[in-house]
């Protein structure tokens, strides 16, 4: 049987919740596969990582990372070939960017905590902080992934981010084949995907802040089928 490999984009920090949190979900999921092997890819080394080696991949929180550019780069070479990708929390944000720079053509357009001075800050400070934070959210979409895996039209979700989407730059981004897909209640975009595309995916939300070894987090068992069997 052949192994699946899936490389996780981000700086580990073992002192930082959000990755151990990741880890352990990780954990849940894999004891209900055979040869899943996850492995950490720091993004200061991404310049030595072949693409193609790996099945799929997932973009950790923990940005701003040691090594945006060549995040983004990442990014993009894997939306480009059609690769497996999944965001969550500072990849979701580093998608969005990615996309609005080499799609939308805002060649400027930035992050708010590392490129303050970006004229097009895409992603932004929160009004409210989700630091630590749960949260309903409100899936908009019934053709997209988050329903066929949830079947659900809202569902309770952890948090642990201070930035998202700035609110001006959603209807932008919001066009087809790249949708919104799930909103909080106030209508914060909370999660996309990019239609016709293999697999690439965001959500601000942190799927392993809600997974437990009885219940791991049906998104991340998801993930790791369409990994397993591309």
């Amino acid at each position: 049987m052949k192994r699946t490999l899936i490389g996780i984009i981000g700086d580990y920090k073992e002192n930082k919740h959000t990755h151990l949190a990741l880890d352990a979900c990780v954990e849940h999921c894999t004891r209900h596969f055979e040869r899943i092997v996850f492995e950490w890819l720091p993004t200061n080394r991404l310049f030595t990582v072949i693409p193609n080696a790996y099945d799929g991949y997932w973009i950790a929180p923990g940005s701003p990372y040691y090594n945006d550019e060549a995040v983004y780069k990442m990014i993009r070479w894997l939306r480009e070939n059609d690769h497996v990708v999944l965001g969550t929390c500072g990849g979701f944000q580093y998608m969005l960017v990615e996309y609005a720079r080499n799609v939308l053509g805002i060649a400027d357009a930035g992050h708010q905590e590392s490129e303050p001075d970006a004229k097009a800050l895409i992603i932004g400070k929160l009004e409210c902080s989700l630091k630590g934070a749960r949260e309903e959210v409100v899936i908009a979409d019934r053709d997209s992934w988050l329903y066929r895996v949830l079947q659900v039209d809202r569902f309770d979700a952890g948090y642990n981010c201070a930035y998202g989407l700035n609110q001006t730059y959603q209807k932008k981004l919001d066009k087809h084949p790249f949708v919104f897909t799930a909103f909080s209640p106030g209508g914060h975009a909370r999660a996309f995907e990019l239609k016709g595309h293999r697999f690439f995916k965001g959500t601000l939300f942190q799927p392993p802040l809600t997974s437990t070894p009885e219940i791991p987090n049906p998104l991340i068992m998801d993930f790791i089928r369409v990994c397993k069997n591309q």
